[in-house]
This record gives C-alpha cells, structure tokens and sequence, in this order.
C-alpha cells in the first residue's frame, strides 16, 4: 500500500497543524483595521452634537477648516445657534451630552492646564456625571455569576437598592454570613462594549486631528487620549482596583491618619468588588464634623500629612480623592482619621520623576526660583527650545506675589494651575502621572481649606518635604547607599585594570575609527550621488524616447528606453 502522500503546503496546513499562510494575514489584517476605525453609527451622533455645539469653530488655523466650518452649518442641529455660551461652556455642554465616557474624559482634561485655555479646563471642572441606577435584581445576577461558590454561602443578606451609582458601577450593601456589613461594587451591565466603542471614536478624532494640524503636536491629542484609555480601563478591572485598595491599605495599616477599607478578594471578581462598609461622615459635612468634637485645624492638617505620605514615603497616591470618596471617621476626635475609598486610579511615579518634583516643590517653597527654572528645563518636558531668562523672569513674576500673600490669601493649588498655564505658553508638557498628583493636590487643599480656611498647606508640608530630602539624599542615606553597593564593587574591583586598559585602547583609537568613519560616510556619499545621477539619467531617456516616438518617429525611441531602464535599474540596485 503506498503511503500516504503529504498535504501540499499550498492548501494551507503542514504535519502539525494549520499553517499560517496568507488569509491568517489578511484575517490579522482586517481585525486591526477593525479595531482602528470607530463604529460610524456613534461616529454620527458625536459628529451631531459637535455641530450643535459648534465646536468644530474652535479647531486652529488650517486650509481645511473653513470648509468645516461651512459642513458644520449645513448639518440642521447647529441652526439653533449657542446663544452667548463661551467655549468652555459649549465643550462641557456637548460632553455632558455625548454621555458619561466623554464627561470623565473631561473631567481628566479639567486639570490639563498645561495643554488647554483656563476657559475651558474651568468649565470642564464643573462637569457632572450623573448615571440612573440600572436594575437591582440585574446587579443580583451578575454578582451571583461571578461568585466562585453559590450565592447563599457567601451572603445572608443582600439589598438589590443601590447605595450609589455612578458611570462605570453602582454599589450594594450587603451582609456576610459571619456577619459582616460589606458594600459590592457591581459593574454596569455592557459598559465595557460602550467605553471601547467610546474610546475607539476619541481615538479616531484624535489621529486625525493630529493628521490634520501640525500644531497640535504641541497638544499630543493621539498621547492625551492613549493615557486617558489607560485611566479608563483601570476603572473597568475591579480586580486593579482592589488590588490598589489592599496597597494603600497596608501603606497606612497601622497608622491614624489614613483608613483604607479591607477587600475580600476571595470572592472579589474583575467585575464585582466585595468590601467592608464603612460608616464615616462626608468630609464635605462641615458641621457634622464640628459637632462630632473634631478639630477643623487638625483634620485639615492631616489631610496634608496623608499627600505627603502618599507621594513621597509610599510613592503611591490616591488620584480620585473628590469629596464622594473621601469620609472622616468619627471615633477618636483627638486623633481625626480619614476614610477614602474608590481607589481604581492611582498613580505611581518614577524614582526620577519624584526626584524631580520633591526638588521643584521645595524650590518653590524656598522661593529658589533659578533652581525651579533649571529643574523643569532638565527634566526635558518642553517640545520647544526655552528662552531661559524670559521663562525665569514670567515664573517669578508669577511666584513672588504670592509667596508674599497673607495666609488667608495664601493657596497652593492655584499656584500650581497658573505655573501650567505658563508651561503651556512654553509648550512644557509634564507626565500624565504629575498631571494625576496635581489633580489630587487641587482636592487635598480644596477639601482642606473647607474645613478650615486659613489652612496653610507650606507650613504643613515644609518640614514633611525636607524630611523626605533628607532621608533620601542625605548624608545617612548616602552612606547606606555606598554600603549597598560596596558588595558589588568589590566584586568587580579586580576586572578594574582590564577594563581601563580596554578603555584607554579604545580612545587611543578613537581618531582612527573616526578618520574610517568619515572615509566610508564619503564613499557612501560619492556611490549615491552616482545612483541619483544615473536615475535622472534613466528617467531623462526615457522621455527623450517619448518625445522621439511622438515627434520624430526616427527610430531611436526603443533605444533610449533601453538604456534609460538599464541606468535607472542600476540606480535602484540594493
């Protein structure tokens, strides 16, 4: 019996399996395509509310915007007009319109005054995510499918009422049979296929819009909207969130400043979150706080403590620290502790990028205003070259007013919103991680200042921030990183000769492998100026044979092509 005879590989498989031949490609292929281009049903609806609120008017400078602009009033909706709204106010209108996605895009762009007019980032602050509660009994189902065991062995009691409800979930109380009050944190049924589709379109606009203008390099729309992505869909993994949540809480599990909910994380999901519930007073309800005994003085000054703490000795923030996640417990009023949940944003910044702003914070609080200066220009976030002395001059034009304030008058986080206002003006973008702490900065002193107005966060912070520079750059610090690292010098100290030899051979060298260098980058140069000559060339004969065959008709035209494909093939040769 003969055997069998092999597939041949043009059908598509081999011995192990199928092969990937080219309709795997062209099917890789159209699923990136796919995933690039933005379902144009919602597409049309963005592009309905854009032209209602005419915001296709507020694009820069281009050939192709006065035709946009003329589409736009073609489209009916945009006949209504906007009245005397400003354009702040017609960016947030048309975001609160376009649904709770497009609001948290513009919640994170409110703190973006490094890139946007204060116009806008302070109309965009004011945006409001209100989302109706969906279906108690839907909220049952999904936690009971996500439960590793069945649903009555986890829970004995279970209320289908939501406590809250926001764009990404809504939160249930509930009671463990051992008797425990835990909140479940239940994601909104299909909101994953809404923020990818969402999210798709902002991607869409934003290359194109980068595309289109060449000044919006400045802005990094594509960048912007890549880091927004990222923030989003750590809100959708409840998984990251509790996990967050178990890392603070240990950062600050034995202390009196900071109380962070536990996380049952063997019955927590992607999807469904179980904590403890916590019962505290809205930190925003000054005169619960009052009657409760607390200081007003003292529990702002601790919420300072907890920022610090935060960023510089744990290097892991709170980024959402609004005044819905944050509470005060009532317990011990000599010692006022904070509550905070909802820890799915969080940020973490590099060891250089806290370096660095350590050193910028105290510059400013020194009033060391050529150090600020030279931070920023070393930290490399300009896109632009800087006149150093005007930018020295504008800062501390801008610093020293209000250094010299009164303490009433005194506020940090402005300070910071008016230093990126001038950054923009430079065209300095800092990290999306600092652009996440000063958005928790602005909530720390907001929140703390409505506790108690004359809270004076540089009094506070100072001596926290020098601590932190000391420990970490001081004389004790540097010793034990020469102790850490002695181990391994030692080590390499016996290769120390070979590798100076090697290095004083290599620079000895150096002037001969440059003079190399310079030799082939010439020849390179001479071989394709003859290629480029020979090209022309080629191309030159071929319409001399055209002329020739039109004209003259002498004979010569197959000839001249000849020739002309012989040199422009050479021309083109590897």
């Amino acid at each position: 019996m003969w055997p069998a005879t092999p597939r041949s590989p043009r059908l598509g498989w081999r011995e192990n399996g199928p092969r990937r031949d080219y309709r795997t490609g062209r099917e890789q292929a159209r699923k990136e395509f796919h995933a690039l281009m933005p379902p144009f049903a919602r597409l049309f609806s963005v592009a309905l509310v854009v032209c209602r609120y005419r915001l296709l008017s507020l694009l820069p400078a281009h050939p192709i915007r006065p035709l946009l602009v003329f589409l736009q009033y073609l489209v009916p909706t945009s006949w209504r007009g906007t009245g005397d709204l400003s354009e702040g106010e017609r960016l947030r209108l048309a975001l609160e319109e376009l649904g709770p996605i497009f609001i948290k895009f513009g919640q994170l762009m409110a703190t973006r005054r490094d890139l946007l007019p204060p116009d806008w980032t302070e109309s965009l602050a004011r945006l409001q995510d209100q989302v109706a509660p969906f279906d108690g009994g839907e909220a049952r189902q999904k936690v009971q499918a996500s439960l590793p065991k069945p649903f009555d062995q986890v829970f004995a009691t279970f209320d289908e009422r939501p406590l809250a409800s926001a764009s990404v979930a809504q939160v249930h109380p509930a009671t463990l049979l051992d008797g425990r009050e835990v909140v479940v944190k239940v994601l909104r049924p299909g909101v994953e296929m809404k923020v990818e589709r969402d999210l798709r379109v902002m991607g869409f606009g934003a290359r194109v819009l980068e595309k289109l203008w060449a000044d919006s390099r400045y802005f990094h729309p594509v960048r912007v909207v890549r880091d927004y992505q990222s923030v989003i869909r750590g809100e959708l993994d409840l998984e990251q969130e509790a996990s967050n949540s178990e890392t603070m809480r240990r950062h600050f599990l034995f202390s009196s400043l900071l109380h962070i909910p536990e996380v049952h994380l063997d019955v927590s999901s992607r999807q469904v979150m179980i904590s403890d519930r916590i019962y505290g007073i809205p930190v925003n309800d000054i005169e619960r706080i009052k009657a409760a005994g607390i200081d007003p003085r003292a529990l702002a000054e601790r919420g300072v403590e907890i920022f610090f703490a935060q960023v510089f000795r744990h290097n892991f923030f709170h980024a959402d620290m609004h005044p819905g996640n944050i509470f005060v417990n009532p317990a011990n009023p000599d010692l006022p502790q904070y509550m905070a949940v909802d820890c799915a944003i969080a940020g973490r910044l590099s060891r250089q990028d806290l370096n660095v702003l350590g050193r910028m914070v105290l510059a400013v609080m020194r009033e060391d205003y050529p150090m600020l200066v030279d931070l920023v220009i070393r930290a490399g976030w300009s896109n632009a070259p800087i006149d150093r002395h005007r930018f020295e001059q504008e800062a501390t034009q801008l610093l020293a007013p209000v250094r010299s304030a009164s303490l009433e008058q005194l506020e940090f986080a402005p300070l910071i919103l008016r230093l990126f206002d001038l950054a923009r003006e430079y065209h300095i973008e800092a990290p999306v991680q600092y652009v996440l702490l000063m958005k928790t900065l602005v909530h720390i002193e907001g929140l703390g200042r409505s506790i108690y107005p004359q809270l004076d966060i540089w009094t506070v912070g100072r001596p926290l921030l020098e601590a932190w520079m000391m420990e970490e750059y001081g004389p004790t610090a540097t010793l034990n990183k020469l102790r850490n690292r002695l181990p391994e010098w030692t080590a390499q100290l016996p290769e120390m000769p070979d590798l100076l030899r090697d290095a004083l051979e290599n620079l000895r060298d150096q002037p001969q492998r440059q003079r190399d260098l310079e030799f082939r980058l010439a020849l390179n140069l001479r071989r394709n100026r003859r290629r480029a000559l020979a090209g022309i060339g080629g191309v030159a004969l071929g319409l001399l044979a055209g002329i020739d065959a039109l004209l003259a008709g002498s004979g010569w035209a197959w000839p001249l092509v000849g020739a002309g494909a012989v040199l422009l093939a050479w021309s083109l040769r590897a």
